[in-house]
This record gives structure tokens, sequence and C-alpha cells, in this order.
């Protein structure tokens, strides 16, 4: 009987088409806009991680903003020393028992001038191993030779920059750095040009070099981790406690006899030749950052909050952050534009459902001889709120639902026009070079959930109202 009552009243009245169809604009307005924001920033997040940020980036803590461009302070963030990953070994271990990670790369970074023939550029230095590095940047391209080896040093450079400076593979490039009143100068020979799948000014801020001129040109100390299991128990105890050290330095009534063995190279003890340890062979622990990419499916952020729970109970001095904060200013700034145009499309629609919610107050208020004639034929005042709630929620989802049809449809027809951009900020803004819409099942749930709302709020303060008034004085027409 309720439903039957609401569904009649609902068909019966002209104002109710008007309200369907002014709500039902609002809401696929609401779902194209939606759809952009959060394509534009899937589009710039895939760029960015599958191009130099990765999922998440542990980092040294530090007071400046850290990007993986260095410290980001205006100005003066070109000086600043970037601290050490430590305990370097020990974070490896626990990213690597961390489920839902598919691998990282270690990061050394630096600023300098480089320099071919007569061109020159500022460039930051990203040092890191382009084996490792190219297996996961799935983002990245190669259009001319290949990665540098650990015995190369080499580096890879983009496309555009190597336009710009006029670099070709086996071009030596030089790097030079101010300290004081000094400079450090190095060089390195190109092996590798690559292309970016989606273009972006950021990328070309940036060039991969191998991390041993990266530490030479920045004067960043290398370290060495060995792994004492390959060293022999009785190796290690060359200098026990028991060693007698005055029995090194006298000779006694012994006759010195000078023999043609390298004895560098054998165990005092055992007379059996020492395998030489080459420092070459071990990994460094100078890295200033680790890249992590997670398995496709995992979610960042509760990976980037167990890592820090785990970092902080171990009290090292490192945190994770995501990809945004690895990338730094520019990301950010790129955030904030978004953010604040997305508050402008909200202004706009809060005053078009302002609108729409007056309009479905002014149809109950309306209705006060309906309501009145209906609690004097003994209709309760329960009986009439619960009329009322049908009718507008009703009116509320039924646009909500047309709404949302629509805009998936106006969706998929902007992505079929394949819209493409030329200009670099737009490319940068959607983060990538044509503009794809994608309505997800969030957006859509997140626009019922508020068409229901307002349903709600149109209904509550005019049935209200309306049950104040004695039902004599509604039939008389008092409002």
């Amino acid at each position: 009987m309720l439903f039957k009552l609401a569904f009649k009243n609902i068909l019966s009245r002209r104002s109710s088409v008007v309200i369907i169809i002014f709500m039902s604009f609002a809401a696929t307005l609401l779902v194209v806009s939606n759809a952009i924001f959060d394509s534009t920033e899937k589009g710039v997040q895939n760029s960015f991680t599958a191009s130099f940020t990765g999922d998440f980036v542990v980092r040294p803590l530090s007071d400046v903003p850290l990007s993986l461009f260095g410290d980001e302070t205006p100005v003066t963030g070109d000086l600043t020393t970037i601290e050490k990953v430590v305990p370097y070994q020990s974070i490896c271990d626990v990213i690597s028992s961390t489920p839902g990670i598919q691998g990282f790369v270690s990061q050394v970074s630096g600023i300098a001038m480089m320099e071919h023939g007569n061109k020159r550029k500022t460039m930051s230095l990203f040092g890191v191993p382009s084996k490792q590095y190219l297996s996961l940047m799935s983002g990245l391209r190669i259009v001319d030779g290949g990665g540098y080896g650990p015995q190369d040093k080499g580096m890879m450079i983009s496309d555009k920059v190597a336009e710009e400076l006029d670099v070709e593979v086996g071009s030596v490039v030089q790097f030079t750095i101010a300290d004081g009143t000094a400079f450090r100068i190095s060089a390195a020979t190109v092996t590798g040009i690559y292309t970016y799948e989606s273009p972006n000014t950021i990328f070309q801020r940036f060039v991969l070099v191998d991390p041993d001129i990266v530490r030479g040109v920045m004067d960043i100390a290398d370290s060495y981790s060995l792994d004492d299991g390959d060293i022999d128990a009785a190796k290690q105890n060359l200098l026990a406690d028991d060693l007698d050290f005055d029995a090194l330095f006298s000779a006694g009534d012994v006759d010195v006899i000078f023999e043609d063995v390298e004895t560098s190279n054998v165990d005092s003890q055992t007379q059996e030749p020492v395998e030489e340890i080459e420092m070459g062979q071990a990994d460094s622990t100078a890295w200033n950052f680790i890249i992590c990419r997670l398995d496709s499916g995992a979610r960042p952020e509760h990976v980037i909050r167990a890592l820090n729970k785990e970092f902080t109970a171990r009290q090292w001095p490192v945190e994770v952050v995501n990809w945004r904060h690895a990338a730094g200013s520019t990301a950010l700034y790129l955030y904030w534009m978004r953010l604040i145009f997305n508050i402008g499309i909200l202004i706009v629609m809060g005053a078009g459902f302002i609108v729409v919610n007056n309009t479905l107050v002014v149809n109950v208020l309306d209705r006060t001889r309906e309501i009145g004639t209906m609690r004097a034929l003994g209709a309760s005042s329960l009986f009439v709120s619960l009329q009322c709630m049908v009718e507008t929620v009703t009116m509320t989802l039924v646009s909500g639902v047309i709404g949302c049809v629509v805009g998936v449809l106006v969706s998929s027809a902007v992505t079929g026009m394949k819209i493409t951009f030329t200009n670099t900020f737009l490319m940068q803004l959607f983060g990538e070079s044509a503009l794809v819409v994608r309505v997800s099942i969030g957006n859509v749930t997140g626009i019922m959930f508020l068409m229901l709302c307002l349903g709600v709020l149109g209904w509550v303060y005019p049935v209200i109202t309306t049950l104040k008034v004695h039902p004599i004085e509604a039939i008389q027409g008092i409002k």
C-alpha cells in the first residue's frame, strides 16, 4: 500500500519528472568529471611508477624535503648532502622477505653539469645498475644501444636530452661539479639511448649513470659488505688474541732465508694459498635510495605502512614514501593543480545540489494540504513520513541510476573520440598523450551514496515542518 501510493504520486506530478531530469544531469556530470580525475591520477601514477619512482621508495630520514632528485628546498637544494640508507644490507633483507614486492633497485643521486662538445646542461645523475633498473621500469624503452655493465663506466640518456646535446651511442660525456674552490670532473661513455612510453618533461631532468661514477663525482665515500661465510674460520682469526706480536719482530738466532713465494696469498697456519677477495666483486652499500616495485594487485599503502612500522621498531634512520613524494615537487605541483581543479568542480556541483535539495524540499512543502487531508482521514505521522521518504528516495535513486548509465556512455564516447594532446603541460596533467576516461565501481558507488544522502536530506526537514501543522490548518492550505 505504502509503495503503491508513493509510486502513484511520483507518476501523477509533473514536477517529479523535472526533478528526476535535473538530478540525472547532475549525477552524469559527477560521474564524468570524477572519471576524468580518476583516470588522470591513475595515468600520472602509472607513468611515474613505471619510469623512475617505482611504487615506493626507501629513503634516509631527513629534516629537508627529499626526493630522488635530492633536496627539494628552493635555491639551496643542489648543495645539500644526501645521507646514505643504513643499515643497507639489513634493509634489503627486510624488503626481500616482504610479501607482494616484485623487485627493487638501489640508487645513488647527485647533480652535476653535463657537457658534450660546446653544449652543456645541468642534470640529475641517477646512479643505478642498468640491468636491474631496466627490468623494473617498464615505461622505459631502449631505442639504440643498450645498458652498461659494472666495468663499463657508462651511462644511458633519453632521446630528448641526446638530441639536445647532440649525443649518440659511443659519445663521451663529461660531468663537472663545483666543490668550494675545487672542481671534480668525471666522464662516461654513452652505451644506450632510451625513450619513454608516456612523455614528460620531468623525465628529461635526469640521466642513468654507473653508480661508481656518481659516487666519484659527488665524493661519496664507498663501502662494501663482504659475506663472512665466504672466508674460512681459521682465516678470520689471523689476528687472534693469543697471537704473539713480539715474536713477529724478533729474529733471534734464526737465519733469514728469502724465497720467491707470494706470502700475501699464503695462510700463516696452514701454508695453503688464500683466495683473494676483490673489492670489485663485493656489493657496495653506499646508496641513497632503494626503489621498489610491487606485484600486480598489491596495495602500496599497506606495504608502506608495514615497512615503516618495521623500520621504526628497529630504530633504523630510514622511512618509506609513496611514488608522489619520491618524484618530488613537480609531481606534487601537478597534484595540487588537479586538486584545485577538483575543488572548483565541487563548488559548481555543490551549488547545483543546493538547487536540487531546495526543489525536493519545496516539493514536499507544496503537499501540505494533501498531507493534512491524509492525517485528517486517520493516517499516522509515521505513515505520512514513510510515504514521503519512499517518494523522495525513489526519485533520487532513479536519478542516480540514470545519471550513472548516461555518465558511463558519455565516458565511453569521450574515450572513443581518441582526443590527443600536443601541449606538454596537458600531457603532464593527464599522465598520457590521449584522454582516456574510465568509470570505476567506486565512482558509481560514491555517486549513488551521495544521491541517497541527498534524498534523505530532502525528506527530513520538510516532513518535520509539515507534520507540525494541525490537520485542519493543513487542509485550509496553511504552509
